[in-house]
C-alpha cells in the first residue's frame, strides 16, 4: 500500500501533462490466472485508486485516462497460449464492467 502512496505525486503530474496510464492487472501464467477471477481482479484496481485518491488523484480524470492490459504475456504456459488468449478475453470483460460501473461507456 505504501509504494502506491509514494507514486501518487508522480502518476498525478503524468496525468496532469495527459498521460495514459495502462494498468497491466490480469495474469497471464497459468498458475497465477486460475488464482484470479473478474472480482478479484476489479477489487485489486478499485483498492489501487482508492489509495490514489487519497493522495489527491481525481478518480474520473484518471479512469478517462487508463486503460486494462494483460499484466505480462507469458507463451511458456503448459496450455501454450489458451492462458493468453483467456486473459484477453477477461481485460475485455474487465474493462466493460468498469466503464459501465464507473459511468465511461
Amino acid at each position: 500500500m505504501r509504494e502506491h502512496q509514494r507514486y501518487a505525486p508522480s502518476v498525478k503530474r503524468f496525468l496532469d501533462k495527459g498521460g495514459i496510464l495502462v494498468w497491466g492487472i490480469v495474469p497471464t501464467g497459468f498458475e497465477a490466472f486460475k488464482k484470479e477471477d473478474m472480482n478479484s481482479l476489479a477489487a485489486q484496481l478499485e483498492n489501487v485508486w482508492q489509495i490514489l485518491a487519497k493522495k489527491g488523484i481525481d478518480i474520473p480524470h484518471m479512469l478517462e485516462r487508463s486503460m486494462l492490459s494483460p499484466a505480462t504475456c507469458c507463451l511458456v504456459n503448459p496450455d501454450k497460449e489458451k492462458t493468453v488468449e483467456k486473459a484477453f478475453s477477461i481485460v475485455q470483460k474487465l474493462s466493460g464492467t468498469l466503464r459501465a460501473k464507473y459511468n465511461l461507456l
